[in-house]
């Protein structure tokens, strides 16, 4: 996986998966590495999110619910949830 930088920070290197957002994934059908890339090339285009993921982040046909860093770990994020984008 590549990893994103602004101003040679490294946003995440990985991302990880809650039980619930694979399950999202396959019954929306969403290509996991679209996601994936989704969160890491398009982190700096989140939005604060009130509610059980830190980060919303709408890209394409997907609204990403994720949380970074994960668990403390500034080199991976976790996708918490996602829907299509009405």
């Amino acid at each position: 996986m590549r990893a994103a930088f602004v101003s040679g920070v490294i946003l995440a290197v990985g991302v990880l998966w809650s039980d619930h957002a694979q399950a999202k994934a396959v019954i929306l059908r969403a290509a996991r590495r679209d996601i994936e890339e989704a969160v890491i090339e398009h982190h700096d285009r989140r939005q604060s999110n009130p509610g059980p993921a830190a980060w919303r982040l709408t890209v394409g046909p997907w609204v990403i619910l994720y949380d970074h860093p994960d668990r403390g770990d500034p080199s991976v994020a976790r996708v918490v949830t996602l829907w299509r984008h009405r």
